[in-house]
């Protein structure tokens, strides 16, 4: 059995263990742009010169070898041939497959604002050329703006700040990781950004980059008409499936591969896993994509062992879930965190140095944020994902595992969820 691979990251690596793991005599390749193994998660150490770049592998020492899989580095994927079941490669190489996982991931999406492409300094952050090369931009100047207050775009900044330089974030929303945190809890990371040399711009957009006339980055506009110094720009606007090798193919896509529960594209005999597949998600039941490494790992797991012919579905695919640490502060939330609709009810603890907030909904907890003290972490997620009934929600921030804690028929202790415990 010839297995192809098309991709080195989180779900394309685990998926290739997998599939060694089920198959011993399989032929397995994995292809990839990438020339080296690490981990996307940790481009900003790279950045602010924590780690060096060979320090944020994930992959087990060997693996390659340890695993017995050839591994085609550096090569991009150029077109798909579903019925002669071949892959193109670049340089005009052609391999088959008779079985394979496409987990090319995503890239950054670049916005549609003047002299962007033009312009010498500027970066998006998803690979590991991308922080090689913030890396080195940061050495010839004093000021960065980023673009876009999500994860990337903090992790960038605070990467940066690290280095010494004045950031500037700019944010079409009115607080940074909209996303992930309400305003309360934002505002307290936003403090201590600000006293660490970086500033922000809230609900404005960059209409334009200046540059010298060797394109070389003196600064940004925004559309209020102020004008930000810097050297650099990092745009962290979101990122766009990998997908576009699959034009004039008969592979089913929406924003991302559309795939079921068991990783299986709308091509016998094709996969597909991770940022770059879109799937039901857990928590909300709809189908989207779940960029997201632990669903990565989870996806690619289950898609090498259906194609090792171990037939697996995916259980889980909660992909409402982020954790983060700024300046020593930790938080972690679930679900849904902006304001709670009329129908829900919201519970929150604060003091000088935590912040809880759960919503409720119908006795179901649809959202959740944990800052400063998430020790109770583990059980809020659990219970999310299972959307569990909770009969007193005024006692959840007291609550612990051995509330929830059953006993079956046989004697067997188990999590009362909702449907498997009685």
């Amino acid at each position: 059995m010839k297995y192809v691979i098309l991709g080195a990251s989180a779900a394309g690596i685990n998926a290739a263990k997998t599939i060694r793991e089920l198959d011993p005599n399989g032929e397995i390749t994995i292809v990839s742009k990438d020339k080296a193994i690490y981990s996307r998660c940790m481009l900003h150490h790279v950045i602010s010169q924590g780690r060096q770049p060979r320090e944020i592998n994930f992959a087990e020492e060997n693996f390659f070898e340890k695993y017995n899989i050839n591994w085609l580095a550096g090569q991009e994927v150029l077109g798909l041939n579903t019925e002669e079941k071949t892959v193109l490669l670049t340089g005009d190489l052609k391999i088959s497959y008779d079985r394979l996982l496409i987990a090319t991931g995503s890239s950054s999406f670049i916005p549609p604002i003047k002299n962007l492409a033009a312009a010498k300094q500027i970066f998006g952050l998803r690979n590991i050329e991308d922080a090689v090369a913030v890396n080195l931009a940061a050495e010839n100047t004093g000021a960065a703006v980023v673009i876009g207050a999500g994860l990337i775009g903090m992790d960038a900044a605070y990467a940066l700040a690290d280095r010494g330089l004045e950031v500037t974030v700019i944010e079409t929303a009115e607080h940074i990781l909209p996303l992930q945190l309400d305003k309360t809890a934002a505002q307290k990371y936003e403090k201590l950004f600000r006293q660490n040399a970086v500033n922000f711009f809230f609900k404005e957009t960059t209409v334009e980059i200046k540059l010298d006339q060797d394109n070389n980055v003196r600064g940004v506009v925004l559309q209020s008409g102020a004008f930000v110094h810097c050297g650099l720009v990092i745009v962290a606007a979101g990122v766009r499936s990998n997908i576009e090798f699959l034009k004039n193919t008969n592979v089913k896509i929406g924003r991302g591969i559309q795939v079921n529960s068991y990783q299986e594209t709308s091509v016998p005999n094709i996969y597909a896993a991770g940022d770059v597949c879109e799937s039901t998600e857990t928590f909300t039941g709809q189908v989207s994509l779940t960029p997201i490494w632990p669903s990565a790992i989870l996806q690619g797991r289950t898609a090498g062992s259906n194609m090792a012919a171990i037939p697996r579905q995916l259980e889980i695919n909660f992909a409402f879930k982020n954790s983060m640490t700024f300046y020593g502060l930790h938080t972690i939330s679930f679900g849904l965190t902006g304001q709670a609709d009329s129908d829900s009810k919201e519970l929150i603890y604060q003091d000088a140095g935590n912040y809880k907030k759960i919503i409720f909904k119908d006795g179901v907890i649809k959202g959740a944020i944990l800052q400063g003290d998430i020790s109770n972490s583990g059980l809020i997620g659990k219970l999310v994902q299972d959307k569990t009934k909770i009969s007193h929600p005024e006692q959840i921030f007291n609550m612990t595992y051995a509330n929830f804690f059953a006993q079956k028929e046989n004697g067997e202790f188990c999590f009362a969820c909702n449907d498997n415990c009685h």
